[in-house]
């Protein structure tokens, strides 16, 4: 078989984003909101009985539903610091691999369950591996891009993510006509198999990040891989020049000789000034309510709003399939508004769509209210995609130096599932003490992001990964950082990576 498939170029970025990007987040999306649908579900319940969320009531049943969802989001934010130890010495392929082992032996266990405590540590195994391959994506696809279109390629994602919970909600609704046997949650614990087989015989058709590549010293193998991405030949200057800026850029990093530690030291790099940059995106992600829909969107239906069971599935299926058009929108929008205005308008409207949530809810005897409950859900659904369903993960990695890159995607990656678990452990009790008060809490910090991010998130559109080096280091004080990224003129890697591929080709 031809090296690489024989591909190049954009070719090469858009059969790897199919073969390896579409199953590492259609697992992640899908894991997100699967076992969600199957608690109710007559036979988990005689299994499980321990767990049971269909004939318990009020504190008890707050108890069982967030005890399984929370033991997950625990495992991924395991997964995701564990890459900051798998990351660099393996590289980006083999860590991925690795991860999607260990995701696929913890769905084993799941699918397989016969008892609550294999079905825990299924849940824990299998996070872990997502958690991991959550946090090394991006950086591959981030590292792998070039600047004018590195958005797009990592945004892509969140439509990934976006179509896997859906998938999980309909699998989930089709197989709630047949509970009695087991094969009913079952199959969709074990479906995700599918995807993590998709990723260890896809991984390595394709080449390794030229970053980590000249991180590591192998430099031929490395302008090797620039020529294919690049879809020129090897004695190609725009190749040279790229080598050269990757090796001085590195060489400035590596002198500093930086680890994990030094994300939490101030200094002239700002190093930890990025570190709360990637925490607060994920803040900003997980913390406005997004997750309280996909985990417990067709209880909202059924409790708050008061569907019928089935009425309540569908449009909790329907809800988070609509998800996807946002997620389209982003795709579309990162590389050309930038991803402070997406960050900016994605927080506002959730914010909004938040309060008007409370509002209906709170007079949900009134006729209509449903309904219009329901039109402010779907409102919300439209607005987080386009913001916080993957550029929140790309962000972290675009203002990473070199050699910390892996560390600061894991260290965003971590948070979003921390912050992910606080959204587990609360909904199910603040549903039952302060009913629809709970929106206006994620209506407030919805709100607050747009000043948030307008503020003190610099831009990164249009740069090369080097070059936001120079845009945190080189202002006097930290908080001139925004501007400097808006003033600084673009280095000479950004413009070589930004380069028309006809004019490579005729130089």
């Amino acid at each position: 078989m031809a090296k690489y498939l024989g591909l190049r170029g954009e070719t090469l970025g858009r059969v790897r984003i199919l073969l390896v990007v579409v199953p590492s987040f259609l697992l992640f999306g899908y894991n997100q909101s699967a076992i969600g649908g199957t608690l109710g579900f007559a036979s988990f319940t005689k299994y499980f009985p321990r767990i049971d969320t269909t004939n318990t009531t009020g504190a008890l049943k707050a108890e069982n539903a967030r005890t399984v969802v929370a033991i997950y989001t625990l495992g991924c934010l395991i997964g995701a610091l564990a890459s900051i130890s798998v990351g660099n010495p393996l590289g980006r392929r083999r860590a991925l691999v690795t991860f999607a082992i260990i995701a696929a032996i913890g769905l084993t266990l799941q699918a397989s369950s016969f008892n609550l405590a294999q079905l825990v540590i299924g849940r824990i195994i299998s996070g872990i591996g997502v958690g991991g391959v959550n946090a090394v994506i991006p950086v591959w696809q981030a590292e792998c891009s070039k600047p004018k279109n590195r958005g797009k390629n990592v945004v892509v994602l969140g439509i990934f993510i976006a179509s896997g919970i859906a998938l999980a909600s309909w699998v989930n609704f089709g197989l709630s006509f047949h509970q009695k046997n087991s094969v009913c949650w079952r199959l969709p614990l074990a479906l995700p198999l599918i995807f993590c087989a998709l990723i260890c015989s896809s991984a390595f058709l394709f080449p390794e990040s030229p970053r980590w590549l000249v991180q590591k010293g192998k430099l031929d193998e490395a302008k090797t891989v620039l020529t294919i991405l690049e879809d020129t030949n090897v004695e190609s200057e725009h190749v040279a020049v790229e080598l050269q800026c990757l090796q001085d850029a590195y060489a400035r990093q590596s002198a500093r000789e930086q680890g994990f530690l030094d994300l939490f030291k101030p200094g002239r790099q700002r190093l930890l000034y990025r570190t709360v940059l990637s925490i607060l995106i994920n803040f900003c992600a997980q913390m406005t309510g997004a997750n309280v829909i996909t985990y417990y969107g067709t209880t909202i239906f059924r409790q708050s709003l008061g569907f019928g069971p089935q009425q309540a599935s569908v449009l909790a299926a329907g809800l988070l399939t609509w998800k996807i058009l946002a997620a389209s929108l982003a795709y579309y929008f990162v590389d050309r508004a930038g991803r402070k205005p997406l960050f900016m308008i994605a927080g506002f409207g959730m914010g909004a769509s938040m309060m008007c949530l409370a509002i209906t809810v709170s007079q949900i005897q009134h006729s209509g209210a449903g309904a219009a409950a329901t039109f402010f859900l779907f409102m919300f659904m439209f607005f987080f995609p386009l913001g916080f369903l993957g550029a929140n993960f790309l962000y972290g990695t675009e203002i990473a130096p070199q050699e910390l890159r892996i560390h600061l995607s894991a260290i965003g990656t971590s948070s979003h599932w921390l912050f992910n678990f606080v959204i587990a452990e609360i909904t199910p009790i603040a549903f039952t003490s302060i009913g629809y008060r709970y929106y206006i809490v994620y209506a407030c910090t919805g709100i607050a992001v747009a000043p948030m991010v307008y503020f003190l998130f610099p831009e990164t559109n249009g740069r090369s990964l080097e070059e936001m080096d120079r845009v945190f280091s080189e202002p006097e004080h930290w908080w001139q950082v925004t501007s400097a990224a808006r003033s600084l003129p673009r280095s000479v890697l950004a413009d070589v990576e930004n380069m028309d591929e006809k004019v490579m080709g005729g130089s």
